[in-house]
């Protein structure tokens, strides 16, 4: 197991950085310095974090598009910074370059011959550097770097697809949670979706306010953790169902629905539209819970 990395109360991110920095680590003795790290993603799992990892390594370059603003560029280009042949493009001295290099396997890479011309000028460099891989010669995927037991954190993670895609989906919130706070303890998929909030009641509250605003602003990892938080304690599919059937559930206060309006009723004005949602739930049944809906509270004042 990776002591360095757990024996201090690091984030997961920090302990991806560490990880990263070893692998650049040599006997000067014995072979000369590596002249980059070389990372492979074949399915770009690691992507949703290199904005924050950029402010951690600022040896950082990625496969791309051109945006040297942002270190990221062709193969030709890449190969040129890391032969330190660009001097617009400060790099720190005495550091590799890590060559991230997201859709690209490190099969791809070792098979020169049939190597995608976009790529072959990076070639040679897994021969004058190294590559950080697992070490059986694969990439780290997300999951790998958590549960591995040698270069990794040995985390014990559910194998099933629910848990791997919140795993995925909540990797930004993931990366900045502490190891000591994920260890010792069998992580499925709610936990990963907890990672986004550990209120579900509050977060459906402010769906309820204003779905269409709130769904686009939190981005797919959260917004799916969301779904699955709904259905697991309110048995409610925001998408299927929609926040009218929402509304209606909130007004009848029935289960864990309860929890919900004891919140709501607390700070009405934190979810202003929820008033005007109940209003158009409201249930024709003849026994309901009067006091939830809108209009009739004004029946009654008047």
């Amino acid at each position: 197991m990776d002591t360095e990395a757990i024996q201090s109360s690091i984030t997961v991110i920090e302990a991806l950085v560490r990880s990263l920095e070893r692998a650049a680590r040599y006997n000067p003795s014995d072979v000369v310095h590596p002249y980059a790290i070389l990372w492979t993603d074949h399915d770009s799992q690691w992507q949703p974090i290199i904005p924050q990892l950029r402010r951690l390594l600022p040896q950082l370059l990625t496969f791309g598009e051109y945006q040297p603003e942002q270190r990221i560029g062709p193969a030709i280009w890449l190969r040129s910074v890391v032969d330190r042949a660009l001097p617009e493009v400060e790099m720190p001295e005495g550091i590799p370059p890590i060559v991230y290099l997201p859709d690209v396997s490190r099969q791809e890479l070792r098979a020169v011959q049939e190597c995608p011309d976009s790529l072959k000028p990076l070639v040679e460099l897994q021969y004058r550097g190294v590559c950080w891989t697992q070490k059986n010669g694969k990439d780290w995927t997300v999951e790998a770097f958590l549960v591995a037991e040698e270069g990794g954190l040995g985390l014990d993670v559910a194998r099933d697809a629910a848990t791997r895609r919140a795993m995925l989906g909540a990797l930004a919130e993931l990366a900045t949670t502490a190891v000591d706070r994920l260890r010792g303890k069998h992580l499925e998929a709610e936990d990963f979706d907890k990672l986004f909030s550990d209120d579900p009641a509050k977060d459906l509250l402010l769906w309820l306010s204003d779905p269409e605003a709130v769904k686009t602003g939190w981005n797919g990892g959260r917004w799916s953790a969301f779904k699955s938080r709904c259905k697991a304690d309110f048995k409610f599919d925001p998408d299927k169902d929609g926040e009218l059937v929402g509304a209606e559930l909130l007004g009848k206060r029935e289960g864990h629905w309860a929890t919900v309006w004891e919140r709501f009723s607390e700070s009405p004005v934190l979810y202003p539209g929820v008033p005007e949602l109940l209003r158009q739930a409201m249930p024709s049944e003849l026994f309901i819970e009067s006091s939830s809906w809108p209009q009739n509270n004004e029946n009654e004042e008047a």
